[in-house]
């Protein structure tokens, strides 16, 4: 009898899996991920787009007002994923494999969970072979919404799909499409006693600017009001709601936006952002449809839900102009972007944009929904956190132990590495936060593509990068803000606390070179060096050196008349650089023509006087001194990246 029972419970243990990976109080996680989605765009951070569903979630659970993102789409995933900042993974900007440490994916994977995915991946690396047991998407950035292009190739696990079928085509939208798949994924998790992970990664509202024209009629005209009047408007009520401290200022208006009052295009402008508030209302409808399968599959009460963007609203590009109809926002086919003018209303109440350290750029509405997890309802928390907190968090909800020091090995896939040693994670779980107690943490570091903050407690130092296509030779200086009274960062008080700056400083530098170490950033093309203030002096000394500025002027000329002959030889080299197309510096064509060295006989003479020129000017500054060689050779790797605005 006794053997019979034992025999039962073995039989029950195995097919149930409790032995090893039942679900044992473990939740189920929901990541939903929105694209270039600004802070104060949904209701819930103060927007007038009607977003019913994020609200839901919102007042079901707690509300950050601080969360830090990677400043970029790449960057930022490869973060979400891992637990490290996105330069320790290898992102520096374009898409990269994800190497240095492991995805949430592999760790949720190793633990029992079912492990889904659904949207844009934006890496190197397929999700299947980090760690996704299905993937429905593309591996894109920005695509279009309505007709997969030939350069955008959708996936289904690890087939790539050749097209569409016909009756796809017609009603395809990839908010839509990308739900659809969560949703089959969930309803396939129902009757399962295993805990799941699904990742959803919209593109909304990335550009372009498509979407469904019932969606757009519902906010035409609602945007004739102007970006002024939005801006005081979210601004309002985000003080209201406790989003905003009441204290806090609103940023001024982006100098490079002209005021609505004078602005001409007044209805292209409406529809710009009629379009854009329509692409998030979709992306809010679909999630309503995301909570409503987990309450229908039983799932919902232990099911986390976490809901944030990749990073601020993006001012990358100009509004239509009126001139192309297929850019008109809305069209199936337009590339229409949002323009500065509307991205500078969707970050209120901070300054600056995607690609920025600055607030605009980095900080992100952070919604966490869990009815299992006894969180205070419609709470808000003034604790910050970090795309790096998302591992550390999931895996003490999993009871997942991780694997730092540890040798990782992944698939091989083409060119790509196989294995690395898992680095120490960087982030802290925000298990503490979630019951309303302090998550302790020294600070948070940042840098994208010259782009680069610190924050230590409420101390910001925080400098602008620009275009990370674009490279500098004079590096932006430090500001500081004090993130408690002045959120906004409105007031830059780094001449009353120098030491302080000079302080947070050593940590950011010292964060740099041991990143540097098992990473090779600073070798990267669109590494921004920053100097030191001992480099600073030299630079200035080299600028009134009358021989350095002789030598530099010698080699000036003689590589204007290199780009001369290339011009006789017809030889078709890229001229601009960056978004806005700014015109490349005379050395960055001279060094694109080089391999055209031996083409003629004058360009070879040219070649050579340029090389002997070169070298004399570095034999000079080597001769004031190793500090002066050192800067010599990082300003040489910066001239092929700048433009002709500043090199020298």
């Amino acid at each position: 009898m006794n053997k019979n029972i034992l025999l039962i419970i073995l039989i029950i243990l195995v097919f149930s899996k409790e032995g090893v990976f039942a679900q044992n109080g473990r939740p189920n996680i929901v990541v939903i991920f929105a694209d270039d989605l600004g802070y104060s765009d949904i209701g819930c951070y103060g927007g007038e787009i009607e977003t019913p569903n994020i609200d839901k979630l919102a007042d079901e659970g707690i509300r950050f007002t601080h969360f830090i993102n990677g400043s970029k789409c790449a960057p930022s995933r490869a973060s979400l994923l891992t637990g490290l900042y996105p330069v320790e993974t290898g992102c520096v900007g374009p898409p990269d494999q994800i190497v240095n440490g492991v995805t949430i994916a592999e760790m949720l994977k190793k633990a029992g969970y079912a492990t889904l995915m659904s949207g844009k991946w934006h890496g190197k690396e397929h999700p299947v072979k980090r760690g996704f047991d299905h993937f429905f998407g593309t591996v894109s950035g920005s695509f279009n919404y309505f007709k997969p292009g030939a350069s955008q190739k959708y996936m289904e696990d690890a087939k790539e799909l050749d097209s569409f079928p016909p009756e796809l085509k017609e009603n395809f939208y990839t908010t839509d499409a990308f739900t659809n798949k969560a949703l089959k994924y969930l309803e396939e998790q129902k009757n399962s006693n295993d805990p799941f992970f699904l990742y959803i990664a919209y593109n909304a509202p990335h550009y372009p600017l498509q979407a469904w024209p019932e969606d757009i009629a519902k906010y035409r005209g609602k945007y004739l009001k102007g970006w002024d009047k939005i801006r005081k408007d979210r601004f309002v009520r985000q003080q209201k709601m406790g989003i905003v401290q009441a204290d806090w200022k609103l940023s001024k208006r982006d100098q490079k936006v002209t005021s609505w009052q004078e602005y001409q295009n007044k209805d292209i402008a409406d529809l710009t952002m009629a379009t854009y508030a329509a692409m998030i209302d979709r992306m809010d409808q679909n999630i309503g449809k995301l909570i409503e399968r987990l309450e229908e599959t039983g799932k919902k009460e232990n099911t986390l839900i976490v809901f944030l963007s990749d990073n601020g609203g993006n001012a990358e590009g100009h509004m239509w102009d009126g001139k192309n109809p297929n850019n008109k926002p809305g069209e199936k086919n337009s590339q229409a972007k949002l323009g500065i003018e509307w991205a500078n209303a969707a970050n209120t109440p901070f300054k600056n944009y995607k690609r920025s350290t600055f607030n605009g750029g980095q900080v992100t509405p952070f919604i966490v929904s869990w009815p299992k997890g006894n969180l205070k309802l419609g709470s808000i928390t003034r604790q910050k956190g970090n795309l790096v907190d998302l591992m550390p968090t999931f895996l003490e909800l999993a009871k997942v132990n991780y694997p730092a020091g540890e040798i990782w090995k992944v698939p091989a896939e083409g060119q790509l590495k196989t294995s690395w040693e898992i680095r120490p994670l960087s982030g802290k779980s925000l298990v503490p936060a979630f019951k309303n107690q302090a998550v302790n943490r020294e600070n948070f570091k940042g840098y994208f593509q010259g782009s680069r903050m610190l924050i230590a407690n409420d101390w910001k130092i925080v400098a602008n990068g620009g275009d990370g296509a674009i490279l500098h030779l004079k590096d932006e200086p430090w500001e500081l803000y004090n993130l408690n009274s002045d959120g906004t960062e409105t007031t830059n008080l780094i001449d009353k606390y120098p030491k302080l700056v000079d302080s947070l400083d050593v940590v950011y530098r010292n964060w740099i070179d041991e990143t540097d170490a098992y990473t090779s950033l600073k070798s990267h093309e669109y590494y921004q060096p920053y100097y030191t203030k001992a480099q600073h002096v030299i630079l200035n000394k080299l600028s009134k050196d009358k021989k350095y500025q002789s030598l530099l002027a010698e080699r000036r000329s003689i590589g204007l008349n290199i780009i001369e002959a290339l011009k006789r030889q017809k030889t078709k080299m890229k001229t601009s650089l960056g978004m806005d197309k700014l015109p490349m510096s005379y050395y960055g064509i001279v060094d694109q023509g080089k391999k055209y060295t031996n083409t003629t006989s004058e360009l070879k003479t040219l070649y050579s006087a340029w090389d002997e020129t070169t070298a004399t000017t570095k034999s000079y500054c080597k001769s004031l001194g190793h500090d002066y060689a050192e800067v010599w050779e990082i300003q040489e790797k910066i001239r092929p990246r700048t433009t002709s605005l500043e090199v020298n």
